[in-house]
């Protein structure tokens, strides 16, 4: 009957992320003919600041919303995180206006500067989406996730059209803003309706214990997780200041088309496996079993689409997209090597988090951050062509994504 219900946990999530992911890449060709590379790369480096915005404004204080043994503690963490996130999106506004303009020329694009006005509003979506996804991970709504995870992608994808075909500028960084905002006010009000008695009454006293019993989050975690954003977003900001906004745009193009299906669908695995090795290490001290079996999973799932998908990418973006996007298809035959370790292995590196591995956690992102930095001097020293900065970044992902199996695999063995 458990076995049952795990099978259908992961089937709707893999229903609604699917869905989900269909979206972005079903009106790509048509934002494609909205939008020009130019205005994908300004995109992209907004995505890029978000990303590690989002990750600081947390302190990733949303990770232990599925630990608590109890749904009151479980509460006070996501009340708190919640106004720790309010609290950080209102004070970036200080740098944004200090160093704003400095920042924007640092990455190579001047007129992002006026858009960093509205990355404290972002940074409050995201994380309010993403709190609120952690809360239902926890009471096992999956069909809830399912259905928030489509909201936010049909939300943005419509935003982005309504701005492409109005010539708004800025249209790929309003939509997904509004896009978030919409779908994070959704899933709290379900939230909120269903879990009223509990968070109403979350207090001080008790945000005050959370914070001070999952302050290795903080400590540990997110300087880590931070330094992997950084790590994972250097090639935006690396090929945006070295090369050009339009070549910018067609790797976040390739990236995000090769990408996002995979991560979605790994995700969506990983948030069922997260609860369940969290279930079976606090019974058990183990969850060796369910490592194996997932890894299995994953690879059988990935092994044929990957391989096709790399043999037929250049024609497909250039039918897809249009002519003028061959160019990101054959950036996306070379990023696919890397997104197929990333989907084997991104599901199953929840390990750490539920063994309290931080320091593990904080070394990895670490190498990958000193490799990816020495991969960006090389680039702008060199005069590396764009390809073998491609293929480099490919070698260093699939070998670190590699050996962080292995060390999962260790850490779910009693």
């Amino acid at each position: 009957m458990k076995k049952q219900f795990v099978t259908l946990a992961v089937a709707t999530l893999l229903a609604g992320t699917a869905f989900a992911q269909a979206l972005p890449i079903a009106i790509s060709p048509v934002l494609t003919r909205l939008y020009s590379p130019e205005d994908f790369g300004l995109a992209a480096l907004y995505m890029s600041c978000l990303a590690v915005m989002s990750l600081v404004a947390t302190g990733r204080y949303e990770l232990a919303i599925t630990l608590p043994a109890t749904d009151q503690e479980a509460a006070h963490v996501v009340t708190f995180t919640l106004k720790l996130s309010v609290l950080i999106s209102i004070l970036l506004y200080f740098p944004i206006f200090l160093f704003g303009s400095t920042l924007a020329q640092g990455l190579g694009n001047p007129s992002l500067t006026h858009w960093f006005y509205l990355l404290p509003v972002s940074v409050l979506a995201t994380n309010s989406f993403n709190v609120f996804q952690y809360w239902c991970n926890r009471k096992s709504q999956y069909r809830t996730m399912s259905t928030n995870r489509i909201q936010n992608a049909a939300f943005s994808s419509a935003f982005n059209l309504v701005f492409g075909i109005g010539k708004i500028p800025g249209g790929m960084i309003i939509g997904p803003t509004i896009g978030q905002a919409l779908a994070a006010i959704f899933i709290g009000r379900s939230v909120w309706v269903q879990n009223k008695s509990l968070l109403s009454f979350s207090n001080k006293q008790g945000e005050k214990e959370v914070a001070r019993r999952y302050a290795d989050h903080p400590k540990h975690i997110a300087p880590a997780q931070l330094l992997g954003v950084i790590a994972v977003q250097i090639p935006v900001f690396m090929i945006g200041s070295v090369y050009s906004l339009a070549v910018l745009g067609f790797f976040s193009m390739a990236y995000r088309m090769v990408n996002l299906p995979s991560s979605l669908i790994a995700n969506a695995i990983g948030d069922v496996y997260r609860q369940r090795i969290s279930t079976a290490y606090a019974e058990q001290g183990e969850f060796r079993s369910i490592f194996v079996s997932t890894l299995k999973k994953t690879t059988l799932i990935a092994l044929p689409p990957f391989i096709v998908v790399y043999l037929i990418t250049p024609i497909l973006f250039e039918w897809y997209f249009g002519a003028a996007w061959r160019e990101a298809g054959e950036y996306a035959q070379i990023l696919v090597v890397a997104a197929f370790f990333q989907f084997i292995f991104t599901p199953i590196d929840k390990g750490a988090v539920v063994v309290g591995a931080t320091r593990y956690i904080l070394a990895w992102h670490i190498a990958r951050l000193l490799s990816f930095i020495g991969l960006f001097y090389a680039s702008k020293n060199f005069n590396v062509e764009i390809e073998k900065v491609l293929w480099f970044f490919v070698c260093i992902n699939s070998f670190l994504y590699f050996l962080d199996g292995l060390a999962m695999y260790k850490f779910a063995k009693k």
